[in-house]
Formats: structure tokens, C-alpha cells, sequence
């Protein structure tokens, strides 16, 4: 049977995928490629946790972790809905949902149709847009996530939420890229300013400014207007941009490599279920190599800035071309607690516990031993990590994010200060 898709990461093709037959709901097998064998081996997980490759004589993944897999590349809710209707495709069916939009996914994954080579020069060049073009492009986002508009014009199939966009930015400002070609920023839109939420956008722009003093994350982030249309631009960690081009970096989040299928977008929050867990996510780098320190130190920043999204889809893990793998740059992290009607519940239990009025520095560090972190490392990580934080508020230019009032700022720092009194250094 010949495979649907072939899937090429770092330059070298992996694995092809092919649609099961006979299957009430679309099924996927995934086959490894031997020159993926050849570069990394037998048993190692440079794709995803969840799928260590496997030689050609061994059964391949079972369909459903590479189902879950493969939906956690793809949209959530209506925008998934709209996207397949506009390409006539079933919303169900991955396969044929990627082979649409599948050439600029989270990571350095690329799927492309079987056989094509996405190194290939592309015939197309990029579409350059001024503040109007990209606005059209945030608009048409918005009636997707309502379930109107069209997709088109879209290759990419970032998941989440919030209506988004994907582009590419250089010196000369906004392109669309054509066939492979990688993006580079993502632009959110912002919520209506009639929202009580409105702030959204700004606070998290001023959460990634404190993230990167405290050295949690790379990512730049501004809010911006762009022919009446307000959002933040955010910078891709995942895309690397140097003489010789724009180089992709492979990740996944935490719920593909814990095997959840987040179709049902709330099985990405704990609430009271096994999975996912902080400290299944902590198994998994430990399993993978590296201390899960930074997981604490990004737990800690979360819970200080009242943080209430910080769900198994927004803590990623890097997998790069060697082997390695690390905690990904912080990302979608915003301030929630200082709007009144905000929920109170962590996405994620923390020693047990899940109300962020009742988890203090203490519940950090117990966590943090429970992965088996040694006590006085875990407690020098949590009180680093808010020590730091007190710092850069001290320091961050405020009027640089006037978007964010006095009483979210004052809810961070009462909150660091709280967390900070019981946690011993």
C-alpha cells in the first residue's frame, strides 16, 4: 500500500504514514524510513517520547498513540472544524488534514505527499504583505475560530485556541511563506476591548519580558495594531534564523508525549484525572536525559504570575537533532488571578494540591521531591526562581506594557512574595 505521507525531520525523511482501510474512524499506521534508522537508531525518540523508533521487522506504534500524536499537531475546536470544511476534508481524518496544512507544524516536523522532497527549491516565492494584508489575515482567524470564513490561504496547523496566524518576518517586514517554507512569528488576536479579559494580549507580552529575565524563555513578544486590527506577535523558539536561512527546531508538548489525545481539548488539564501530571512530565525528561529542574523553575514562575493556562499543551519539550532534549522556552504564559471572575484552579495538581490560593512555596518543593529532585536543590530552584522574579519586577519597564494595570502588576508581586515566605534557600 502505498503511504499517504511522508514525514521529514532535520533534513532526513522519518517515517511515512498511511490511512488504515476499513475503519469506521480514520486509523494511521506509521512506518519508520531506514534512512531515519540509519541516522538515529533503533529505540531512540528524536520524533516524539511516545514513538521511539523501531526496526522494520518489529510491529510499528499502535494506531492510537500515533492518532494522538498527530492530533496534537492539528487545531482545536471550531478552527478544526472550519478548516477541514473549507478543504473538504473529514475533521477526523489527520492524515488528510496534514497533507493540507501539514507543511509548518509546531517543531521541525514537515508532511509533505509521498515521494515530493521538501529541500527542494520552491518555485513560489513569498508573499509579501503590508499592515492591511496581515489584518485581512487576523480577521479571516477570528470567523474561523466562529466557525466562518475560509482557510485557503493557510499551511500551517498550529493548535491551540485563540485565533492565530503564522508568517514570517524580516528585514523588510511581513511574508507568507509558499510550499515548506518555514514562519517564523506567530500573531495572536486580541480579545475584544469590551472583554473583561481584554488584557490578555499585554499581559502576556509582559509575562515573556519577565520570563526572559528570569531566563525561562527566548521568546520575544510585542503587542501591536495592525490596520485596526490589535495583537501580539510572538517569536517562534522553534525557528532559528541565521546566514544560512531560517533552520526549524523540533519540539513536542507534553501532552503528545504523555499519549493524550487532546481532540477533547479539556483532557489537557488535569482537573482531578491521572493525566496529564507535572510529575509524569517530569518522568519523561528524566527518561529522556535531563534533570527536571527547569519544570520546577516554570512551575514556580506560573504559579507566582497566576498563570491558571499552564496546561500539558503549553510546556514543550525540544528534541534535537542529536538526541538531546530539554524543556522548551516559555510560551503562552499571561496573568489571570487579578480579574475578578478568573478561576482559581491550577491546570495541573501541585503536591496534591490545585487551588492557587492554597499552593505556597512549601507545595512547590514537595513537588519537586516527589520527582525525585533532592529537597534542598528543589528548594534553592523554587527560591531562585522567585527571587529572580521579584527582581526583574523591580526592574521591567512598566510603561513599556501600558496595557497591563496597576492591580495585575500588584497581583504578581503580592503573589511572589507570598510563595517566596516559605520556601527556605
Amino acid at each position: 500500500m502505498t503511504p499517504d505521507l511522508d514525514a521529514w525531520l532535520y533534513g532526513t525523511r522519518v517515517a511515512d504514514l498511511r490511512r488504515l482501510p476499513d475503519r469506521a474512524t480514520p486509523h494511521v499506521e506509521l512506518r519508520w524510513a531506514s534512512a531515519a534508522l540509519a541516522r538515529w537508531g533503533v529505540g531512540t525518540r528524536v520524533l516524539s517520547h511516545l514513538l521511539p523508533t523501531t526496526a522494520p521487522a518489529d510491529l510499528p506504534p499502535h494506531p492510537a498513540k500515533v492518532a494522538a500524536w498527530l492530533d496534537g499537531l492539528l487545531p482545536e475546536g471550531r478552527t478544526r472544524e472550519q478548516m477541514a470544511l473549507d478543504a473538504g476534508i473529514d475533521p477526523d481524518d489527520s492524515v488528510a488534514f496534514l497533507a493540507r496544512y501539514g507543511t509548518d507544524t509546531a517543531g521541525a516536523l514537515v508532511l509533505v505527499p509521498h515521494g515530493q522532497d521538501p529541500s527542494a527549491p520552491d518555485a513560489l516565492a513569498p508573499e509579501r504583505l503590508d499592515d492591511a494584508g496581515v489584518a485581512r489575515l487576523l480577521r479571516a482567524a477570528v470567523a474561523r475560530s466562529g466557525g466562518r470564513g475560509r482557510s485557503a490561504h493557510l499551511t500551517s496547523s498550529l493548535p491551540g485556541m485563540e485565533p492565530k496566524i503564522t508568517l514570517a518576518r524580516d528585514e523588510r517586514g511581513w511574508t507568507r511563506p509558499r510550499g515548506t517554507a518555514p514562519t517564523t512569528h506567530i500573531l495572536k488576536v486580541a480579545r475584544p476591548s469590551d472583554s473583561p479579559t481584554a488584557d490578555l494580549v499585554n499581559t502576556e507580552a509582559a509575562s515573556l519580558d519577565l520570563a526572559r529575565r528570569v531566563g525561562l524563555t527566548t521568546v520575544d513578544a510585542f503587542v501591536t495594531e495592525l490596520d485596526g486590527e490589535r495583537c501580539i506577535v510572538v517569536s517562534r523558539y522553534d525557528r532559528v534564523t541565521g546566514p544560512g536561512g531560517i533552520r526549524r527546531i523540533h519540539q513536542e508538548d507534553a501532552a503528545q508525549a504523555l499519549g493524550i489525545n487532546t481532540r477533547d481539548p479539556e483532557r489537557k488539564f488535569q482537573h482531578g484525572r491521572a493525566l496529564p501530571s507535572l510529575a509524569r512530565i517530569a518522568r519523561v525528561l528524566r527518561d529522556d536525559g535531563t534533570r527536571p529542574d527547569p519544570l520546577l523553575a516554570l512551575t514556580t514562575f506560573n504559579l507566582a504570575i497566576g498563570n491558571t493556562d499552564a496546561h500539558a499543551k503549553n510546556v514543550s519539550l525540544l528534541r534535537r537533532d542529536d538526541g538531546t532534549v530539554r524543556l522548551a522556552p516559555a510560551y503562552d504564559v499571561s496573568m489571570h488571578l487579578h480579574h475578578a471572575h478568573a478561576s482559581r484552579v491550577f491546570a495541573m495538581d501541585v503536591a496534591g494540591e490545585r487551588d492557587m490560593d492554597e499552593i505556597s512555596g512549601e507545595h512547590l518543593v514537595t513537588e519537586g521531591t516527589s520527582w525525585g529532585v533532592p529537597r534542598r536543590r528543589a528548594s534553592r530552584v523554587v527560591a531562585r526562581t522567585l527571587d529572580d522574579l521579584a527582581t526583574a519586577l523591580g526592574e521591567i519597564d512598566r510603561y513599556a506594557h501600558p496595557g497591563v494595570g496597576r492591580q495585575a502588576w500588584r497581583t504578581v508581586t503580592e503573589r511572589t512574595a507570598a510563595l517566596r515566605s516559605g520556601v527556605d534557600r
